[in-house]
């Protein structure tokens, strides 16, 4: 097994640091530079990417592939901006099969779409070629998607009570399976980017230590969904990771501002804040 060398770049995020030019947006998206070619971990709403690319220097058109965490708008929403700067050349896009199912979310009586909003066809013509996976999966030496997580955890619940997806033509409850990881294995240990993390941040790592062999951990980053997810879900996941050898926890946009302070207060000095722009060398 292999190990990769690289940076990683956040490029769409919540926030956005004092006296920059960068834009924030509610989303997500990393640049991840390798030894083994460049990787965009999901592409954001799509306001802030193409813009935070040219002022960081991130060139999009290199890409050797796109990884997808999510069907959500906020993680999918620049993807035609990226096949769009690649001048339509194809490019592989992964992600879970679930990327193009129906998915609303009921709130106040009334019923949203929240899935990806782009039809496969229209992305097709732009370029995406798609590869889909479900397992732990390599993309290249060192560079894994997760797949499918196990929900082990007893208290990682999430906000799936209201979210719904056609399948069969049924409405059925989303439990959001196309939840994904991208996991680099390197020599300072594994490096594990989040997008939501909507089946639970604890999950995720235990799955990534699972499937990889290894314990140690240089870096979190991304999304924990922790905004959403409740106080017995903070205090149990911040309990669960002082049980980790973590170097680096650098949580993000869906963290939300409370739990970011708790983390920050209670895990001390490896937090560290994300924000657009951020570079972590691995």
């Amino acid at each position: 097994m292999g190990h990769v060398r690289g940076r990683i770049t956040i490029l769409v995020d919540n926030i956005v640091p004092g006296r920059s030019e960068a834009l924030g947006e509610h989303g997500f998206s990393a640049h991840i530079e390798t030894n083994r070619g460049d990787f965009l971990f999901d592409t954001g709403k799509g306001r802030a990417l193409a813009h935070n690319a040219l002022l960081f220097q991130r060139d999009l058109s290199k890409l050797e592939e796109i990884l997808l965490s999510h069907s959500h708008g906020d993680h999918t929403g620049g993807l035609p901006d990226v096949l769009l700067i690649r001048a339509k050349s194809p490019v592989h896009v992964r992600a879970h099969p679930d990327i193009f199912v129906e998915r609303y979310r009921a709130k106040d009586g009334k019923k949203s779409y929240g899935g990806i909003p782009y039809t496969r066809g229209y992305l097709e013509k732009m370029g995406a070629r798609f590869v889909f996976n479900r397992g732990y999966t390599e993309i290249q030496d060192g560079i894994y998607l997760t797949g499918e997580i196990p929900r082990e955890t007893p208290f990682e619940g999430g906000d799936m009570g209201n979210r719904f997806a056609l399948r069969e033509g049924k409405e059925v409850p989303d439990i959001l399976l196309d939840d994904q990881s991208v996991v680099l294995h390197t020599e300072k240990g594994l490096v594990i980017v989040l997008g939501c993390a909507h089946s639970g941040m604890i999950n995720v790592i235990n799955h990534a230590i699972r499937m990889s062999g290894i314990d140690s951990i240089y870096a979190i980053v991304g999304g924990t969904h922790l905004e959403f997810s409740g106080e017995t879900q903070l205090k149990e996941t911040i309990e669960a990771l002082r049980t980790y050898d973590i170097h680096h926890l650098i949580p993000s946009h869906c963290t939300g501002p409370e739990a970011l302070m708790r983390l920050r207060d209670e895990l001390g000095g490896v937090f560290q804040f994300s924000h657009v722009g951020l570079r972590l060398e691995f």
